[in-house]
């Protein structure tokens, strides 16, 4: 857990525990959106499936593109919601592929799907194209098995692709935070028609030091959320980690500095006195 939050810091390529925590944590929020319309997908199924079949997704028997059930990695299915996802009109999956993250939206109502793209946009290969389509089968897939009709018409490997034309990066390791933020952030009633998109979230570009920002407020969040009952022990074991390396510098140097009376004060104690309280 250690190595997946260093993934957070500025210029780090985003870890998939870290947007599959922000998933768990949007699902499990108390706001009408995420309770009774919008389910975020975790990401470890379509990363396998992409992983596993990538562009060569379809089966040469039968011409259709693999199913979920063909995973060895049955597990992941564990961590659906399937009621969620039988039963919310907006599904969010985000995705990473060649080191980028990209967000699908499938709306279900309407069967609109579309591709949320920091860096491609609305500029896409034939190829991309191609594997675009797959990710629409698989939560196709992952609706019929939890109770759902299907989306798509027999023989029909996805429905029609569109792109939403968004705010690109400003450099080549910041799109998990642009996923993490559209997961929070967008709207299917906006995504149809980008001057309309531009205006409700009057957004142009994110500089590098928002998203820096963007890093801090997720990892605040994730620690913060009532669904960690680590964190109070991963605070202590900080603090002894932080002691320890301490003491070894001091010993390494061979001295032993001592505190001023400023420093014993009372007052200017750092104390996680309201960490421990909230849990």
């Amino acid at each position: 857990m250690r190595y997946n939050f260093m993934t957070m810091v500025p210029q780090a390529y985003i870890d998939m525990q870290m947007v599959s925590l922000v998933c768990h944590v949007l699902n499990r929020e108390e706001r009408m959106r995420y309770q009774r319309d919008v389910y975020c997908v975790p990401p470890e199924i379509l990363i396998r499936m992409f992983e596993t079949y990538g562009a060569n997704y379809l089966d040469k028997k039968t011409k259709m593109p693999y199913l979920v059930s063909q995973l060895k990695d049955q597990q992941y299915m564990e961590l659906l919601d399937k009621e969620k996802l039988r039963k919310h009109s907006t599904l969010f999956a985000p995705v990473l592929y060649s080191r980028h993250w990209w967000l699908y939206v499938l709306d279900v109502q309407s069967k609109e799907y579309y591709v949320v793209d920091s860096v491609y946009g609305t500029t896409q290969s034939q190829e991309r194209n191609r594997l675009h389509r797959f990710p629409c089968n698989v939560l196709n897939q992952l609706r019929v098995w939890a109770g759902a009709p299907s989306l798509l018409k027999k023989h029909t490997i996805g429905l029609q692709l569109q792109f939403v034309d968004v705010p690109k990066q400003p450099n080549s390791t910041d799109c998990g935070v642009y996923v993490m933020k559209w997961m929070k952030l967008l709207d299917v009633a906006a995504l149809s028609a980008a001057h309309t998109f531009k205006i409700q979230y009057n957004i142009e570009e994110w500089n590098e030091d928002q998203l820096d920002q963007f890093r801090k407020e997720i990892v605040s969040k994730l620690i913060m959320s009532k669904d960690n009952t680590l964190n109070v022990n991963a605070i202590n074991q900080v603090l002894n980690m932080t002691r320890e390396a301490i003491t070894e510098a001091r010993t390494r140097i061979g001295r032993q500095p001592k505190p001023s009376a400023a420093l014993k004060s009372p007052y200017v104690q750092v104390t996680t006195a309201k960490l421990y309280k909230r849990h």
